[in-house]
């Protein structure tokens, strides 16, 4: 019985060795954010507007528990797209993070309809 016991105990150590060396040194890739930069947080009923110097980094972080997207457009006087970009999926606790260079104001969606939106107003 004990000679069964501690090969039940030995092959469960094994297995649990392997685990912890296959997990260890694994990190998420989550961008770093360099100063000058700010942080958002969305949400399902929160995607708020912001004001930010050209060239500081924004990097919005889902806190919702369900996907996201972030879109983002520029446009002109006109109404006239002139820049657009982003991402189709921004998963739960994800991060995505641009730069502004261009002054000017954007529009950005953190809903596929579109009905969830804020502004960025980029200062010179």
């Amino acid at each position: 019985m004990h000679t069964k016991n501690f090969s039940l105990l030995f092959v469960l150590l094994f297995l649990a060795s392997i685990v912890v060396a296959c997990s260890g040194g694994q990190t998420l890739d989550v961008p770093a954010l360099t100063p000058p930069a700010i942080s958002v947080q969305m949400t399902k009923d929160d995607c708020p507007s912001i004001e930010v110097q050209a060239g500081m980094q924004i990097a919005w972080t889902n806190e919702d528990n369900v996907d996201r997207v972030l879109l983002l457009e520029r446009t002109d006087q006109n109404g006239t797209l002139i820049e657009s970009g982003g991402t189709d999926l921004l998963q739960p606790g994800d991060m995505f993070s641009i730069t502004l260079t261009e002054p000017g104001q954007y529009t950005y969606f953190c809903s596929e309809d579109r009905t969830d939106f804020g502004t960025i107003n980029v200062i010179p």
